[in-house]
Order: structure tokens, then C-alpha cells, then sequence
């Protein structure tokens, strides 16, 4: 007898130990420290499926997912990157993407590094840059959307969808986060109309939304200060060289106007401070690296990492990750389909499917349509991009 109560309270403090190791991973060093030892990686998914510019048969575009072998959370954030290489060269195995993703799954995160149309060298001028640039974005978006949609499969909390670039990475991150239907570049409605941000992709997942916690731009800028505003900011972490000429740490013609018939002017992140100041935005990180220039953790090819470089920028990363994590849950969302809006964009009339007190208002944030619904309902509009609030969730619909 004596025997079976010690064995049984010995079980007992097995069990409670397991329970605050869990707890104490879960509250202070899963995701502050390196928690898992090994990764799966699971690559070649396909997540979109579009045209490249100057094409007309579709590309397939794919995603690698990396998360901690042996994790049992059902819900994990997700940390989505984004490689650079002027939106004419790079990968999703680029190996700063492969280092950050590894070491965020290690970290306790799930992490994809994803694919976007990239620009035929030959078919390099200023209006296809601009237009390869916003395609990007539009796949950023996708990604999003499509990582979401696989919520459960992936167990992703999807509350906690985060993005990570590189250069031209960080650019069509931004894009994607900033820019609406009334800012998109003249470029983007040349024969073939490049349709609005989240419109690419498969139908599947046409009404998840883009929506995500922050983002972590690596030597970034956008093409004007002006799309930037407060009511569309998440919080961002910037990383930036200083003498970085590339894409300009303040502003000016990205490769130091060597192109200068090609080459966009470009805001940096240090006047995209200077536009957060001016907003009274203050939940942000500014990291600039005194007389580095760009992509500065690489090697002059691009195929090493500098180590001690790299591990200054992925310190950064994972605190500014870290401190704008919500309590890890143990549940994932219902795939935030509280709300979807189809087609989009429109002609003349969309389609709400929902529940509850629907508000569409326009631009200028006066209301369209108030309405309650409990299902499908059809919305006739006039032309123009309006927002749809119903559920505590929101999307943006161009109305043609």
C-alpha cells in the first residue's frame, strides 16, 4: 500500500512538472529561446496560382512550411517571409529565408517561406517593374489568405500571422499592407488589368482575410509616404543600413539612380519613421545599422550569411515578435470565415455571406448600407471601393 501511494504521488509530481514545463515553455521561453531541437520541413506547396508579367500561362507559385518537430500546440503563430532580389531574382530557399524560418520554428514558431512572380530580366523597364512589384504584393496576400484558410491543417493561430522580407521582400510587404484600391499605381491598370490587392489566388480562399499582426521589413522603403496611414497600421520592426543605396535608407532612386529610366524613387525606413512621427504612431522598432549598406548580413554573393550579422537582425526579429505575441492559445480560430464578400472586385453587385449587423461604408467612411443579415445577401452598389464591417471582421471590395 505504501508502495502505491508513493508510486502514485510520484506520478503526480511527474504530471505537475510536465504542467509548468509546459506552462513556463509557453509563457516565457518558448518563443524568447530556442526550445526544440529539430524542424520538419514540409516544401513545395502550392499556394497560388498566376500570370507573370509579359505572360499568358499561369505560374504556379509555391511555399515551404517549417515547424518544430515534435510540437503538440494546435495553434501556433505563424511568421510568413519574403525573399528580396529586385523582383528579378531570388527564392523561397534563399538562404537568410531558410535561417530565419528554421530558427523561428525552433523558437516554438510555424514559419513559411513563399514564392512570388518574379520579372524576366529582358522584359526589365519602369512600367513592368512597377507593375512585377504589385504582383508580388498580391501574392503576399495570397499566401496569407491561403495559410489561413489551412489553418487547422497547419495548426497556425491565426490571429498571429506575422511577415518577414527582404529588399524587394519587405517592399511588396509593405504594398500589401498599406496600399488600397485608390493608390494603386496607374501601371497596375494597363492591359491586363492586375485586379485588385487580394484578388489573385484560388477561389477556395477568396474570403479569408490578409489581415496580420506586424511585420519585421528588412532594408524596405514604399514608393510614397502618403499610403502609409494610421488607420491601416500594424506594427512594423525596420531594419535598415545607413549608407545602404540600394534601396535608400531615407529616400531616393533605388541602385543609386544607376538606372535612372527604370529604377523607382523609393522612401526608405528612415522616412518611413519620419511619416509614423507625423502620424503619432508609436508602436514601432527602428533599427538602423550605422554605415551598412544594404542586405548586409549576405555575402557579396549572396549565397553566405555573415553570422554575426544575421544574429544581430534575428535578435531583433524574435524580441519585437515576442513582445507583440498574444497568450499562445491552444485552439485555432474558425478559420475567420465570420465574413466573406465575393466576387471581388465587382461588377454592380456582390455577394455577402454572414451573419449579424452588416455596415458598408465607402472611402471617406460614410455609410453605404446598414443592414442586418443571416446568410447570403446580395449588394447592389455604384461604382467605387467600399468597406464591408460585419462580425467584428472587415473587408475592402472594388465595386467596377
Amino acid at each position: 500500500m505504501n508502495r502505491m501511494k508513493t508510486t502514485g504521488f510520484l506520478a503526480v509530481i511527474g504530471l505537475l512538472c510536465c504542467l509548468f514545463t509546459n506552462m513556463a515553455m509557453a509563457q516565457g521561453v518558448r518563443y524568447a529561446e530556442p526550445v526544440f531541437d529539430e524542424v520538419t520541413v514540409s516544401t513545395n506547396i502550392p499556394f497560388s496560382s498566376a500570370n507573370k508579367e509579359g505572360e499568358t500561362t499561369p505560374t504556379t507559385l509555391y511555399l515551404d512550411f517549417y515547424e518544430p518537430q515534435g510540437d503538440t500546440l494546435s495553434a501556433r503563430p505563424l511568421v510568413i517571409t519574403v525573399f528580396g532580389g529586385a523582383f528579378v531574382a531570388g527564392g523561397r530557399d534563399f538562404v537568410d529565408m531558410q535561417a530565419y524560418c528554421t530558427r523561428l520554428a525552433k523558437h516554438g514558431y510555424a514559419a513559411a517561406s513563399i514564392d512570388y512572380r518574379l520579372l524576366s530580366f529582358w522584359n526589365l523597364n519602369a512600367t513592368s517593374l512597377v507593375r512585377t512589384a504589385y504582383m508580388a504584393s498580391q501574392d503576399v496576400s495570397s499566401a496569407i489568405r491561403f495559410l489561413k484558410f489551412h489553418g487547422e491543417e497547419y495548426r497556425i493561430d491565426t490571429s498571429q500571422v506575422f511577415l518577414l522580407g527582404n529588399s524587394a521582400g519587405s517592399i511588396a510587404i509593405m504594398c500589401e499592407l498599406f496600399m488600397n484600391e485608390s493608390e494603386r499605381p496607374a501601371e497596375t491598370f494597363q492591359d491586363p488589368d492586375l485586379g485588385s490587392m487580394h484578388s489573385s489566388g484560388y477561389e477556395e480562399y477568396a474570403g479569408f482575410s490578409p489581415a496580420v499582426a506586424g511585420a519585421v521589413p528588412h532594408w524596405g522603403g514604399v514608393d510614397a509616404l502618403c499610403v502609409i496611414s494610421k488607420e491601416e497600421y500594424v506594427p512594423l520592426c525596420l531594419i535598415h543600413g545607413t549608407d545602404d543605396t540600394t534601396v535608400p535608407y531615407d529616400s531616393g532612386y533605388c541602385y543609386n539612380g544607376i538606372l535612372p529610366n527604370v529604377m523607382p524613387y523609393m522612401y526608405g525606413s528612415n522616412a518611413i519613421v519620419g511619416r509614423f512621427n507625423e502620424l503619432g504612431i508609436s508602436d514601432f522598432g527602428f533599427h538602423p545599422f550605422e554605415g551598412e549598406g544594404h542586405a548586409f548580413y549576405l555575402t557579396s554573393v549572396f549565397s553566405t550569411l555573415i553570422e554575426e550579422k544575421f544574429n544581430a537582425c534575428f535578435e531583433i526579429t524574435r524580441d519585437f515578435l515576442y513582445h507583440h505575441l498574444k497568450s499562445p492559445t491552444s485552439v485555432s480560430e474558425s478559420k475567420e470565415q465570420l465574413i466573406q464578400v465575393y466576387p471581388n472586385p465587382a461588377t454592380h453587385s456582390f455577394t455577402v455571406e454572414g451573419s449579424g449587423k452588416m455596415i458598408v461604408t465607402n472611402t471617406l467612411g460614410q455609410p453605404a448600407l446598414i443592414m442586418e443579415i443571416d446568410g447570403k445577401e446580395i449588394v447592389e452598389l455604384p461604382q467605387g471601393l467600399y468597406f464591408v464591417k460585419l462580425g467584428g471582421a472587415t473587408r475592402k471590395v472594388m465595386v467596377e
